[in-house]
């Protein structure tokens, strides 16, 4: 059983291959514009965006199928779906010239409330719906694998390597008196070979063996979020909602540092003149905050660019500001800035 659970992902990892090749055809497919399917446009694909998307396009998905598409596209298994991800999960994997090619490709703005040419938004749309059919196809294959992974796994690794290559699973297949190619082989080790050091390890080989279980993203986020140096790690600091009775500690030198978590800051009061004014200057058909931080009075020698514009900015634009002609060279550099 072994045997066919592995010429099946091979032949279901060939076809959604298939349906990849056809979406990079097309001249207005972009992999960096495809991920605008994030409808909040924060650079993640989340899963009400992956569920919303299927469902645009008339297909009705469960909770589990939506969590296991947001599984398959985040490539590198830390529970976060970025460009990257997407990028790797939606190009081909076996035409080389064909994915640089797509990624080549320059890239165009949709608006929130836009969406994308209806035959890229209907291309994307059958890579995950070819790859929703996999899974439930692989769903009940899975089941009827009565075999462990551990020793499924030592049946290929028969050397006790700790990993197998392309000749050994090709041995096993022989062995087992088993059809294929190598066209199989290869498409076996493109959906399971994260790291592209054409070895599969037993963390590969389980998480494409065993049945996928909404859990599993949230392992993958926690694992990545420990596996990260602290002084990189980032927690949610937002602050809490104000609570009308804290709970105080037991021990009195405690009570002030629980407090903290429900005292606000006084919000400052908006001189609105002065707002006024600062609308005024950047309606000028001149204004240029780079020239205007160069040519400052020498008064003020410490004061950083920061501080320069949060004092000269206004809080909100003009209603009648007109904005200028942005190239998309200049506003992709800009998202990738902002999206670090």
């Amino acid at each position: 059983m072994l045997t066919e659970l592995i010429i099946e992902i091979c032949e279901c990892e060939r076809r959604t291959e298939y349906v990849r090749k056809l979406l990079s055809e097309l001249q207005d497919f972009e992999p960096y514009t495809g991920i605008e399917i994030d409808k909040s446009r924060c650079g993640e694909i989340s899963y009400q965006d992956v569920l919303e998307f299927m469902e645009e396009n008339n297909c009705i998905v469960s909770s589990l199928e939506a969590s296991y598409l947001l599984w398959y596209l985040d490539f590198n298994r830390d529970g976060r779906v970025t460009y990257t991800d997407f990028a790797r999960q939606i190009l081909p994997k076996s035409d080389i010239i064909l994915k640089e090619n797509a990624a080549a490709r320059d890239s165009y703005f949709l608006l929130v409330n836009k969406q994308l040419p209806n035959e890229v938004e209907w291309a994307l749309f059958k890579v995950l719906y070819q790859e929703l059919a996999n899974f439930r196809h692989l769903k009940s294959v899975k089941e009827l694998c009565k075999e462990s992974i551990q020793e499924s796994y030592k049946q290929i690794d028969s050397l006790k390597l700790g990993f197998f290559g392309q000749n050994h699973l090709e041995t096993f297949l022989k062995h087992n008196q088993v059809k294929f190619d190598k066209t199989d082989i290869q498409a076996f080790f493109n959906i399971t070979d994260r790291d592209d050091d054409n070895r599969i390890s037993i963390c590969e080989f389980t998480n494409i063996m065993k049945p996928f279980h909404p859990s599993q993203i949230l392992k993958d986020r926690e694992r990545a979020f420990y596996s990260t140096p602290k002084k990189y790690r980032k927690l949610d600091q937002s602050p809490k909602p104000q609570q009308s009775q804290p709970r105080l500690a037991v021990n009195n030198s405690y009570q002030n540092i629980r407090q903290k978590n429900f005292v606000y800051k006084t919000p400052i009061k908006e001189n609105s003149e002065m707002e006024s004014q600062k609308q005024v200057l950047i309606s000028q058909s001149d204004f240029n905050i780079l020239d205007l931080f160069y040519q400052q009075p020498k008064a003020n020698p410490q004061l950083g660019f920061k501080k320069f514009c949060k004092q000269l900015l206004p809080k909100y634009a003009p209603s009648n500001y007109r904005p200028k002609q942005v190239s998309s060279k200049t506003f992709n550099l800009m998202l990738n800035i902002l999206r670090q």
